[in-house]
């Protein structure tokens, strides 16, 4: 019997250490599953940031290129003008922060090679060049390359004294732009527009920031293998196939080197690991994961292919992972020391060993519970990155429904993150945009390569300009599993191109207005003082007298619009005046009242009390209240409601004055035009179009703005149609000589 109890405890014991020998397995595979998923999750984050930072860097690449162009298009570049270092610094402005260096146009005339540069500091130089020195005069000068970008690294300069490696981008010029001084274009080919770009500036402006993990961080390196930017400063510069190895001798860097020789190099994009010898200050062979993502720095010459690559160490993936699995395996060796002591205690311990082999299978299972949970925070932490972003990122499937989205992205685009899961493309997006949108995704999942468009479009009542970047994301066997969307958001960039656009076109019409003036102004005066004369010499009453007086009217009417061209060409410089916006709204209020009973239109007044006082002349800004007033009361023929709003800014350094009208609207094809010019949409005879072009000129002289919203008649029927005006003026910081409203208007 004796016998037969000791053979059931082996065979238990056996048994026993068998089951908890098949969990050690378990527990070790279960481990290096869990490294899997957890490192391709982490690589996939950092494919993200990557991606990011490449079309950061391209778009800010193409903006460089629309600033050249645009500047190209300048008369005063065109002709060499003498004001060609003012247009110049206005570009400069713009492009500086972004690692623009010079500006300089190299003139080709009939008695020599002449540069005219600006540096980023301000300083302009104009002075003599060998032609032969100047890398791309002779492509500028072949007509076929007309309008086309030419883009070289290199370390040329004027002085060819530098041993800095710039970015180079040139375009030819040619006299193609009308001015008041040019008024036919020549067409003949003038010289070339280039800028220098610091590669290394631009790239450390955006990679700089970048962190994956706790400290992983990014690099990027040209198409020469050097590096642009690197956290290790000795790195920038130099060989990234050599400097690795004189910092570390002793490590292989084999794998790194075929990465950036293969793939890199080549403009591919994707996910790896590579073995290092340091990170960060620490001295270790460590293994460390890297995703990379080209740039293309593309002209109609040439297209350099940048690389960057965000990396981490294995450790950021593996540390949560690696501590749960010690604890496992001492708890798993622990229970077997346990088995093998009570085995040898006997019967006697039977009861005791049983028993603390059921509470040892429990605390087990609560470790297990315990690893699953710190799992699913270390997921969080990694989507986290994603949530951190500030652009929009959305994955789609192939019929183009929502399958996640980042908390921005549903909140730019008006939805909870859940409220948006499950809609479609053509549901977010309707319209042209939509069916676009739709058409890419399709094809990205045939052809499994990415696409990227601008595109223009409403989104509740707001107008937006969004940059999309769509990209595919790939299995292990490269098949498409979704398409990934990068929605950037473009509105500001865009208008601020619109507005230089609009400001250079009144300038050039100014000056055409104010030659118009004077030269009508001239015989203008005479002819009324001529009627004048014999308007004292016929019998009042008389039919002469009756022509004259027909004269006379004309007159007076030519000479008003003549005094509103000379207004909108030259507003008077005078003093900075400082005055205050009620009191002036109130005078014009006083003039216009019983217009407004005439018309059947009701008014309202909500002027914010104790308002600051603002820049401005008194007179001036009640000419710019009285002109939206009467364009108010012209839009609202059946009468209407007319409201009148003043208010602090939120920063409490603007003051804001809305005039909202109920009137017929303004189409949205009319919108852009409204201050420009002669534009008017009345009939003959009813307004010059000078009106709002004035009042535009007289607000941006103070500092300030002026802007339209409006529903038009025709989109928004009668019962919402209407427009608003919003007049913003900055508050003066110290009083000095007062202009105080006079209560003539």
């Amino acid at each position: 019997m004796r016998f037969l109890s000791n053979k059931i405890y082996l065979i238990i014991a056996l048994v026993t250490l068998l089951v908890l020998a098949t969990a050690f397995v378990l527990g070790v595979l279960s481990s290096n599953k869990m490294r899997e998923v957890i490192s391709e999750q982490f690589n996939q984050q950092q494919l993200i940031i990557a991606k990011s930072v490449a079309s950061d860097i391209e778009e800010k690449f193409d903006f460089i290129k629309n600033e050249l162009h645009t500047l190209n298009l300048s008369p005063a570049i065109q002709y060499l003008e003498v004001s060609w270092p003012n247009r110049m610094q206005i570009t400069m402005d713009n492009v500086k922060s972004y690692g623009v260096v010079e500006i300089g146009l190299v003139a080709v005339t009939e008695s020599g090679t002449i540069a005219h540069r600006l540096d980023n500091a301000g300083r302009h130089y104009t002075e003599p060049v060998n032609p032969k020195a100047v890398p791309f005069c002779q492509w500028a000068q072949n007509p076929e390359n007309k309008n086309k970008f030419y883009i070289q690294r290199t370390t040329w300069n004027i002085r060819n004294s530098s041993d800095t490696s710039y970015l180079l981008l040139a375009i030819p010029t040619y006299q193609v732009s009308l001015d008041e001084s040019h008024p036919q274009a020549l067409g003949n080919f003038t010289g070339v527009l280039y800028m220098l770009i610091d590669p290394y500036f631009l790239a450390r402006k955006y990679a700089q920031d970048i962190r994956s993990g706790q400290t992983g961080y990014a690099w990027i390196i040209d198409a020469q293998g050097n590096f642009l930017y690197h956290p290790e400063r000795d790195f920038i510069g130099k060989n990234a196939f050599e400097i690795r190895e004189k910092r570390a001798a002793r490590v292989s860097f084999d794998e790194i080197n075929r990465i950036q020789r293969e793939r890199m190099l080549t403009g591919q994009e994707g996910m790896s690991y590579y073995w290092s010898g340091w990170h960060r200050g620490v001295q270790a062979v460590m293994k460390k994961f890297i995703a990379f993502a080209p740039i293309i720095i593309a002209a109609d010459n040439d297209a350099l292919i940048w690389s960057v690559a965000v990396v981490a160490p294995q450790s950021e993936v593996e540390g949560a992972i690696h501590e749960v699995y010690i604890r496992q395996f001492l708890l798993q060796g622990f229970l077997i020391l346990i088995i093998l002591l009570a085995g040898g205690a006997g019967i006697y311990y039977e009861s005791r060993w049983a028993s603390s082999l059921a509470k040892e299978v429990e605390r087990k299972t609560l470790e297990l519970k315990k690893s699953n949970e710190e799992l699913s925070i270390s997921e969080k932490r990694y989507k986290s990155l994603v949530e951190s972003a500030e652009d929009s990122i959305l994955t789609v499937d192939s019929h183009g429904e929502i399958l996640s989205v980042n908390r921005y992205g549903a909140q730019f685009l008006g939805y909870t993150v859940h409220g948006i899961v499950g809609k479609t493309l053509e549901a977010l997006f309707p319209g042209k945009v939509g069916e676009v949108l739709q058409g890419q995704v399709e094809r990205i999942f045939r052809e499994k390569s990415g696409f990227r468009t601008v595109e223009e479009l409403t989104l509740g009542d707001k107008e937006f300009t969004l940059n999309f970047t769509m990209t595919p994301v790939r299995d292990e066997e490269d098949n498409v599993l979704s398409v990934l969307i990068i929605i950037h958001d473009m509105t500001a960039v865009k208008r601020m191109e619109e507005q230089l656009y609009h400001t250079e076109k009144l300038a050039s019409l100014g000056q055409l207005a104010a030659g118009v003036a004077h030269e009508i102004n001239n015989p203008m005066a005479i002819i009324l003082g001529y009627t004048d004369m014999l308007l004292e010499k016929v019998e009042e009453g008389s039919k002469e007298y009756k022509i004259l007086k027909t004269i006379e009217r004309q007159g007076n009417n030519c000479k008003r619009i003549v005094e509103n061209l000379m207004s909108f060409a030259r507003m008077p410089e005078g003093v900075q005046y400082d005055t205050d916006v009620n009191r002036n709204i109130e005078l014009v209020m006083e003039v216009v009242q019983n217009t407004l009973l005439t018309k059947k239109i009701e008014f309202e007044l909500h002027l914010a009390p104790n308002l600051p006082r603002v820049r401005g002349d008194a007179g001036q800004l009640q000419q710019v209240f009285m002109n939206l007033i009467t364009n108010a009361v012209k839009a609202m023929p059946k009468g209407g409601k007319l409201t009148v709003t003043s208010r602090l800014h939120q920063k409490g350094d603007k003051v804001e004055v809305l005039i909202t009208d109920t009137g017929e609207g303004i189409k949205r094809e009319h919108l852009s035009k409204i201050f420009d010019p002669f534009f008017t949409t009345r009939k003959v005879g009813e307004g010059t179009g000078l009106g709002l072009s004035v009042s535009y000129a007289i607000i941006s002289k103070y500092g300030g703005n002026i802007f339209c919203t409006s529903k038009s008649e025709e989109e928004y029927g009668e019962a919402e149609s209407g427009s608003t005006f919003t007049v913003v003026l900055p508050v003066v910081s110290a009083v000095g000589e007062k202009n105080e409203p006079s209560g003539q208007i």
